[in-house]
């Protein structure tokens, strides 16, 4: 027969290994844990602290209407991405808040501030909405007021004071630097033409111009070619701002690094316009196949020519100043803005999507499947409670990472749910190369 005292010695040490077994598992084996690393990582991968949750009314969803950017030829909800200033606009405004539309014909953003939601009203559909990307203090909002009429507005946050408002086209945007706004429209005259405006986020609101084209040592305009105000037709000459009315066919780009530059890629011929005080004029211009490669650099392909291979350059978003690439370099890939993280040798989107020498070292993306995994028990619950959630998002929850604030929207059809992502290695990498 075994004594008590050895009895309960034996039980006394089994516990504390298991309590130490516990204590440990979940550390790597380079922290002294039990367990390797992955394991532990993929264990807290099925939780996420809730930050914030908004209940939608029936009939809201984080959805615009009547978007439709001049380089985005079909509209389409742009949920995912790092939520930089260079992507399509999204209805998730960094890790802030929401852009809200209703059926009904009015439309909302309501910001997270203070443990609190803030609400900015408006009587008109929301076509397009962007926090400024530097402090997140002014948030612009283009609404669609009926057929073919919008109206963008630029407001301060968190106070909502409307700091300008003006008639424009159905978007607008920042600036990657945040010190601009750019909005524009379509030309009804000449055919195939862009007219481009950009107000200071800041400083006062400047005269009225139109970039008059008469760079001696640049290509003349097109035929014809409006260069002074009174040219304009009404509503254009009507948009206040330092203008530009620039050549326009499908699948031509605009890139707006700063607030004095502006890039036009229009076919196989590129422009970079510089604003002199109040007006703006061309820089540089050229041939070839330009793409933008954020926030870095300028990428232009320069196709085969006779006796002339293809060939790659580079250069700086504040000039043009081109530099050839090895030919050795694998080929970029065709020019998405989803490609929003561009380092020396790498390039990836938050789809996992990824380019260059150094993609295999980047740590893969795992948060988001995790996260529609975790929520989707809430989403068929609200796809029980309310039928429009199988027309909004018949798949599963819409999910949106903002991981350079390590956070994500959860969106399950009654309601939004800000939630923490998980600090992985991952994220670490996306946060350092976007923030330098």
């Amino acid at each position: 027969m075994i004594p008590k005292r050895y009895l309960f010695a034996s039980m006394f040490i089994a516990a504390m290994l298991m309590l130490l077994a516990i204590v440990q598992a979940p550390r790597s084996t380079r922290e002294g844990g039990a367990v390797v690393e992955s394991a532990a990582v993929e264990q807290s991968l099925e939780t996420f602290e809730t930050l914030a949750e908004y209940r939608l009314q029936d009939s809201w969803a984080p959805r615009f209407q009547g978007a439709q950017d001049p380089d985005q030829e079909q509209p389409w909800p742009y949920s995912g991405g790092f939520g930089t200033p260079w992507e399509p606009a999204s209805a998730y405004l960094s890790d802030q808040g929401l852009a809200l539309n209703s059926q009904g014909g009015k439309s909302e953003v309501v910001l997270w501030r203070g443990l609190e939601w803030r609400h900015y009203r408006f009587d008109a559909p929301i076509a397009s909405a962007r926090l400024d990307p530097v402090r997140g203090t002014r948030l612009l909002v283009t609404l669609a007021l009926g057929q073919g009429r919008f109206e963008t507005r630029l407001l301060e946050v968190p106070e909502g004071r409307v700091l300008w408002a003006t008639d424009s086209g159905p978007w607008s945007r920042f600036s990657w630097d945040g010190r601009a706004v750019l909005l524009g429209l379509t030309a009804p005259q000449p055919e195939g033409a862009l007219l481009l405006a950009t107000l200071p986020v800041e400083a006062d609101r400047p005269g009225t111009t139109l970039a008059p084209w008469d760079e001696t040592e640049r290509p003349s305009p097109p035929r014809n070619w409006p260069t002074r105000q009174e040219q304009l037709w009404d509503d254009g000459q009507d948009l206040p701002g330092a203008k530009v009315l620039v050549p326009w066919q499908p699948g031509a780009r605009v890139w707006f690094p700063f607030r004095d530059k502006l890039w036009i890629a229009n076919g196989n011929f590129w422009t970079l316009w510089h604003l002199d005080g109040d007006t703006w004029r061309r820089e540089a211009t050229g041939t070839g196949q330009l793409t933008a490669q954020p926030p870095l650099r300028m990428a232009l392909t320069i196709p085969e020519r006779k006796g002339e291979p293809l060939s790659r350059k580079v250069s700086r978003p504040d000039r043009a100043e081109w530099e050839p690439v090895p030919p050795e370099t694998p080929a970029w890939p065709d020019y998405d803005p989803a490609w929003a993280w561009w380092q020396e040798d790498l390039a990836a989107t938050a789809w996992d999507q990824r380019w260059g020498a150094a993609a295999p070292t980047l740590p893969p993306e795992r948060q988001r499947q995790a996260l529609i995994r975790t929520f989707r028990p809430e989403w068929r619950i609200a796809l029980g409670l309310r039928a429009s959630v199988k027309g909004w998002i018949p798949q599963g929850p819409e999910t949106a990472l903002r991981e350079t604030s390590e956070t994500a929207w959860i969106w399950v059809g009654d309601r939004v749910i800000l939630a923490r992502l998980q600090p992985t290695l991952r994220l670490k990498s996306v946060k350092t190369a976007l923030k330098r």
